[in-house]
This record gives C-alpha cells, structure tokens and sequence, in this order.
C-alpha cells in the first residue's frame, strides 16, 4: 500500500526537517534537495528508511505518476531541452580513477549514465570520451558534473554499474551537434 498522503519528515545530519506532503517530496527529489540516500520518516514506517528503498518514491511510481492524469504532476521539474534514449559507450575518469560505461538518455544539458565504477559520488567532476557507434557518428568529449547517483539494493564491487545523473559543463562543438542530432532523430 502506498502511503502518498501521509506527513513526511526528513532527517538532514541529525537535523529533523517536515512535514512535507507527499508533492514537495516529489519536487524536493527533482531539483534535489533531496537524495537517494537521504533518510525519511511517516507514520506507516517502523523507522528512519533511506528514501531510495521507499516504493513511494520509486522511478517505476514516478513513470506512473507522469502517465495518467495526476494531481502530481505539477511536482515534477519540466525539462528545457529534448531528451532522448541512446546506448552509447564511453570512457572516463574524475581524476582518481577511470572506468567505463554508456550513456543512456541525453539532452543537451545532461545525460543519465551507467558507469561501471561504485565509487564516483555527487559532485564529482567527470571528464567523458564519448565514442561514435558508427561512422555517421563522431567521438568527442564531455566535462560533467555529477548531480546524483542511483542507489541499488545489490551488494557492489569496485565494477558494479551505477545510473548517475550528470550536468553537463563542457561539450565539444562537435558532440553538442551529435547531441542534437540524435535528440531530433526521437
């Protein structure tokens, strides 16, 4: 049973903040104020729970939540730019360690990634080579800030593949053409 209604209260350090309803929530997570990891209580809880564990607040409920007509759905963030579905390999580093991975979706401000490395955090800056599929394609390179990182109930190793949010701070000329080119494509 979804608890959508109830009072939420969220603990930052050791800092209790709320109640929220369940629609701030929602927008707190989408310009995130609110992570994955950080912990939220209602009255259906038995305790503190870490908010990515919470099927209130799961992407497949969000899909939901933004498929129908829904009272909610003014508390999702509305993108500027076309966003499209791709599966692109690339390489990268944050200056600590290099890994590999794909990107997933990208628009011209951002990408969701899985990268195959654990270790990368939040605010991490990324520098991406993005490498061309074909030969209509062309590699370029991205620098990238990281704006959030899924978390997964599987136990992870130092090759485990997480989703990770990026912003964009840099895009070579030619990706950003690519990039639009694959957007207009969708």
């Amino acid at each position: 049973m979804l608890h959508q209604d109830n009072n939420w209260y969220v603990l930052l350090g050791e800092q209790k903040y709320g109640p929220y309803d369940y629609k701030t929530m929602i927008h707190m997570m989408q310009s995130n104020q609110l992570m994955d990891y950080n912990y939220v209580w209602a009255e259906h809880l038995e305790s503190w729970t870490p908010i990515h564990l919470l099927e209130e607040f799961s992407k497949d409920r969000f899909q939901l939540l933004l498929q129908k007509e829904s009272a909610y759905l003014d508390s999702f963030i509305t993108r500027k730019n076309g966003r499209t579905d791709v599966k692109i390999p690339l390489l990268g580093h944050n200056t600590l360690r290099f890994f590999d991975g794909e990107l997933l979706s990208v628009s011209e401000n951002g990408a969701l990634c899985l990268l195959n490395t654990p270790l990368v955090q939040v605010g991490d800056l990324l520098k991406l080579h993005i490498k061309a599929n074909d030969e209509s394609e062309v590699a370029f390179n991205i620098e990238a800030e990281v704006i959030r990182k899924n978390f997964s109930k599987q136990r992870l190793n130092s090759k485990s593949g997480l989703h990770y949010a990026i912003r964009f701070n840099d895009v070579q000329s030619v990706g950003l053409t690519q990039i639009k080119r694959w957007v207009a494509a969708a």
